[in-house]
């Protein structure tokens, strides 16, 4: 056996291709959304693509499932634990097979490729792992999806917050329950967990590409627990950051199953024409240059991501799918910005130009910001005068550990379920721990009408000039 990692630095996701060296032959597990990736890993890698299986149903990521079987005639094994196939397997019910709690498949030539599912519900009812299995059944590799990550487990709250599922105690047990089946594994097994550091999908994921039973029977502090029902559901329900946003349209697509379509090609557009577009019905436009460039001119009804390490989870959560999508964008991150959109859910990219072309229009096409950058001592002042509120954007463990006075609970990319809430009649200023995520949320706030504010350097040069903090978790929050 041999195992090829695609790694999506973006979402911090893993899928993998665990090939056979004698028949140069392969499946594919957890495929993304954007195919063409497969295909050319599987053709660098010289082998031929025979199936593709899913570890679950997936909120973070589109699957490209449906469209390896629509589009390509890729035999597909789904699990059935806790969910029957979705409806659109109907179609091509002889591409795709079900999968129960110990069903062992053997796919190539001479059946070299053969893995054993074993169901390992908690992060959600139908949750599947896959034990690659070598001669006299021997476990090569354990494949986890977000059942188990390196250091850590995946989070039982999810399905109960994005679809109304298991209530997440209850899913906790079940969580340890599984957890306990890997007590019969030896300690030399590899295990290729779906999602790597910075992943929304565990709460402290560390920074190992992958791991061993032995490894995470030493560090994995969920893991080590299992035998403490109490303990353990303490353990795994505290501390879990609200989930961007996008999470519950991603979550949605995948119960139905993406349809089948190629990645998006907008076209590009010169100053003229872009402006033009901007300015019909439906089109937001999404501007990736820095804040500093964007709070000095922007178009209207436009959106500030930069294309980093929070593009994914801001772009995502301010586009809605039917969002008529116009981006100004460097030539050298168009595909990357195109690829990150259609994974989170994001499909109508209409047209693109460059920071260079928009900049050339005049100066009556852009829109007045009115997004300031103010010093501490300022927001204090505006503070104490009541001419403003504080709005944290950060997560609510950092909210717990130290806070403005007084300071909204809104995470970034929550943004969109917090408008409502959020008051109209008089300034918000925005912080978070060093003031990128809180530019993201004053633009979007802008966008909707709100009179926004950036603190300057975020929470530690106010904390660091003694000025006042508080403590605790959210309102409405027993602890983070």
């Amino acid at each position: 056996m041999k195992v090829v990692r695609m790694h999506d630095d973006a979402l911090s996701q893993v899928s993998y291709l665990i090939g056979c060296t004698q028949t140069n032959e392969c499946i594919v597990l957890d495929p993304p959304r954007d195919v063409d990736r497969v295909f050319k890993t599987v053709d660098e890698a010289g082998w031929k693509l025979l199936g593709a299986f899913e570890t679950h149903l997936h909120a973070d990521f589109v699957s490209g499932l449906r469209t390896l079987v629509e589009g390509h005639g890729i035999h597909a094994w789904l699990s059935t634990e806790g969910s029957d196939l979705p409806a659109w397997t109907s179609k091509c019910a002889h591409l795709v097979h079900a999968l129960h709690d110990g069903d062992e498949v053997s796919i190539g030539r001479a059946g070299q490729l053969h893995v054993r599912a074993i169901h390992t519900p908690g992060h959600t009812a139908e949750s599947m792992s896959f034990a690659a299995l070598g001669e006299e059944g021997r476990v090569l590799g354990l494949f986890t999806g977000d059942f188990i990550f390196a250091g850590e487990v995946g989070r039982p709250d999810l399905s109960s917050r994005l679809l109304g599922g298991t209530d997440p105690r209850i899913a906790a047990r079940a969580l340890r329950e599984a957890l306990l089946k890997l007590e019969g594994f030896s300690g030399e097994v590899p295990l290729y967990p779906g999602h790597t550091a910075g992943s929304m999908c565990g709460r402290k994921i560390c920074t190992l590409p992958r791991s061993s039973m032995a490894i995470e029977r030493r560090i994995n502090k969920s893991l080590q627990c299992a035998h403490d029902e109490e303990v353990f559901v303490e353990q795994v329900t505290r501390g879990l950051p609200d989930p961007p946003s996008y999470f519950n349209r991603v979550k949605a697509m995948n119960a139905i199953g993406a349809d089948a379509q190629a990645l998006p090609a907008p076209e590009f557009l010169e100053a003229s024409a872009f402006l033009a577009r901007s300015r019909e019905p439906g089109c937001v436009v999404l501007d990736t240059r820095c804040f500093t460039r964007f709070s000095e001119a922007s178009l209207p009804n436009s959106i500030s991501v930069s294309v980093d390490k929070w593009f994914a989870s801001a772009a995502g959560s301010y586009l809605e799918r039917d969002d008529r999508v116009l981006m100004v964008v460097e030539p050298t991150l168009l595909e990357k910005a195109i690829r990150v959109l259609f994974r989170v859910g994001v499909d109508r990219l209409l047209a693109w130009t460059t920071p260079a072309e928009l900049e050339s229009l005049s100066d009556d096409a852009f829109f007045e910001t009115d997004i300031n950058e103010i010093s501490p001592r300022e927001a204090r002042r505006r503070l104490e005068a009541g001419e403003a509120t504080f709005l944290d954007a950060r997560l609510c463990g950092e909210y717990e550990s130290g806070h403005l006075p007084g300071a909204i609970f809104a995470p970034f990319t929550q943004m969109p379920h917090r408008l409502a809430s959020l008051p109209r009649d008089q300034e918000i200023i925005c912080y978070c721990r060093s003031g990128n995520r809180s530019e993201l949320a004053c633009a979007y706030l802008r966008r909707h009408g709100f009179k926004v504010a950036n603190l300057r350097g975020g929470y530690w040069p106010w904390a660091g000039r003694g000025f006042p903090i508080e403590v605790g978790a959210p309102v409405g929050v027993a602890h983070c």
